[in-house]
C-alpha cells in the first residue's frame, strides 16, 4: 500500500440510515451507496514524517462496514467486510509498530454503563435488526487482531469518550464441546472466519472478557500501554449542541513515558511511537442562532426586490 502525503481526501462511512442494519441490507442501498460514496471498507496510509524508507511516521487508516460485521441477512455483504477485516489483520500482524486509526458506525462492545445505560441487540429471524454496540465476539476480534491506537465511530447521539485496555495472553485454551479438542483463542482468534467466531461465539466471548476492560472517558488518566482510544463522536445536530470533531496528529519527542488524559469530551494521548493525538469537541453555532440568521436572511432576501419596486 503506497503511503498517501500532502493530499487531502474527502471520505464517508456508511450508517445505518446509508444502507440499514444486517437484517435489513438490501442490494440496491449498498450500489446506491458505494456508486456516490465510493467503498463501504477502505485503508490508506499517511506518511507524517516523509519516512520513504522505513515505517516511522507512517499511521494506518481504516473505514470499516460495521453494518455488516455481525449476523447479516445477506451473506455476501457480512463475507465481504470480513475478507477486508482479515487482510487489515494479516496488514497489522506484519507492521504491529504502524499505529492504526479505525472508522466505524457503530461503537465497540463495553459494559453497561459506560456511555450506554442499557445497550442492546434486537434480531429479526436471528439477523440484526437494531444495535447500540457490535457484539462482544466481534469487538474482542477488532481490539485483539486489529490492535488500533485509536477508534472513532459515531451512532449514539449523545456522544462519549473511553478507553479499552487489552491484557494480552500468551494462551487461553477453550474447550470445544465434547470432542475433547480445545482452541488456543490467542493464537487462533485472528485467523478465524466469522462463521467460526459465530460456532463459537461463546468461547470467544469469554476470552474477551477474560482479557479487555473498558473505562469511561472520566478514568482516563492512565499510561497508554496496551490500551485503545474509542471516541464516539456527538451528532452535529442542534439538538445535541451543534458540535463536531477536530482530530490532531503531531511529533512529540520528549522523553515522556506513554500516557492518555481526559480534556472535557476530548482527550490527549502519547504513545511509545514518539507521536501525541488530540481530539476536542468545537461547537459549530447555536443551532437557535443559526436558525435566526438563517430567517433574517431569507426575509432580506425577500426584502431587497420589493424595495426595488418603489
Amino acid at each position: 500500500m503506497a503511503p498517501i502525503s500532502g493530499s487531502h481526501a474527502y471520505l464517508y462511512l456508511a450508517g445505518n440510515h446509508d444502507i440499514g442494519y444486517g437484517g435489513e441490507t438490501r442490494a440496491y442501498q449498498v450500489n446506491r451507496y458505494t456508486n456516490n460514496f465510493g467503498p463501504l471498507n477502505h485503508d490508506w496510509m499517511v506518511d507524517f514524517h516523509n519516512a520513504s524508507q522505513s515505517s516511522n511516521g507512517l499511521h494506518q487508516f481504516a473505514i470499516i462496514n460495521a453494518m455488516h460485521l455481525d449476523k447479516t441477512r445477506d451473506e455476501q455483504f457480512r463475507n465481504a467486510t470480513w475478507q477486508f477485516l482479515q487482510q487489515l489483520a494479516t496488514q497489522r500482524s506484519q507492521h504491529p509498530e504502524i499505529p492504526l486509526a479505525l472508522f466505524l458506525h457503530i461503537p465497540l462492545n463495553k459494559p453497561a454503563g459506560i456511555c450506554t445505560t442499557h445497550p442492546k441487540t434486537n434480531y429479526t429471524d436471528g439477523f440484526v435488526k437494531y444495535q447500540d454496540y457490535l457484539s462482544p465476539a466481534t469487538s474482542a476480534y477488532i481490539l485483539h487482531c486489529l490492535a488500533p491506537t485509536l477508534v472513532f465511530n459515531g451512532h449514539d447521539h449523545d456522544g462519549c469518550l473511553s478507553a479499552h485496555k487489552i491484557r494480552r495472553t500468551a494462551s487461553h485454551p477453550v474447550a470445544l464441546g465434547d470432542s475433547g479438542n480445545t482452541l488456543q483463542i490467542s493464537d487462533d482468534l485472528c485467523r478465524m472466519n466469522f462463521t467460526e467466531i459465530d460456532t463459537y461465539q461463546a468461547e470467544v466471548e469469554a476470552f474477551g472478557e477474560a482479557t479487555l476492560s473498558a473505562v469511561a472517558g472520566s478514568d482516563l488518566t492512565s499510561t497508554a500501554d496496551n490500551l485503545v482510544a474509542e471516541v464516539t463522536v456527538r451528532s452535529a445536530m442542534g439538538a445535541y449542541g451543534g458540535v463536531t470533531g477536530i482530530f490532531d496528529i503531531s511529533r512529540d519527542d520528549s522523553s515522556a513515558g506513554s500516557h492518555m488524559r481526559a480534556l472535557g469530551r476530548g482527550f490527549t494521548l502519547r504513545t511509545e511511537h514518539g507521536y501525541r493525538y488530540q481530539y476536542r469537541e468545537v461547537r459549530l453555532g447555536d443551532h437557535l442562532i443559526i436558525r435566526i440568521l438563517l430567517v433574517a436572511n431569507i426575509l432580506g432576501a425577500i426584502a431587497v426586490p420589493a424595495a426595488l419596486l418603489f
